[in-house]
């Protein structure tokens, strides 16, 4: 569990906890209080990394390098597997919190610039039609 802001991180981690319940969260191995921006693990730890709802509030670049990170942090034969809206073309800035919303091409172009290729991709199915597509990526 890795929070997207530093501030409130141990509030988000409590909140987890009562969502999943001690039981599930106990299986939880690690917990970070961390931005992804600023977030680092070790080499060769993990066999998945799932990033769901959180790429439209990093920047390009901090992305990149952390899906560059991140795939240093797999253990051989692991996936990287991105969950989230993703527009057919072009992006979308929300003014009221500055997130970004990325089409399909330039996902791809971020994915190649920080050596992942896509083994996977998938559209969500039976998603309200007045919201943005989501896709699921999976990377290595």
């Amino acid at each position: 569990v890795v929070s997207t802001q530093s501030t409130g991180c141990r509030e988000h981690l409590e909140s987890a906890r009562e969502f999943m319940g001690e039981d599930l969260f106990g299986r939880v191995g690690e917990q970070f209080c961390s931005g992804l921006e600023d977030f680092h693990s070790l080499p060769y730890h993990y066999d998945l990394i799932w990033i769901q709802w959180v790429i439209i509030y990093i920047a390009d670049y901090d992305f990149i390098a952390l899906l560059r990170r991140f795939k240093e942090s797999l253990r051989p034969g692991g996936y990287i597997v991105i969950k989230d809206n993703v527009l057919e073309r072009g992006s979308v800035v929300d003014p009221r919190d500055g997130s970004i919303t990325r089409c399909g091409g330039m996902l791809k172009e971020m994915f190649r610039q920080a050596g992942l290729e896509i083994v996977r991709k998938e559209t969500q199915k039976n998603f309200p039609g007045h919201l943005y597509p989501v896709k699921m990526y999976a990377l290595r």
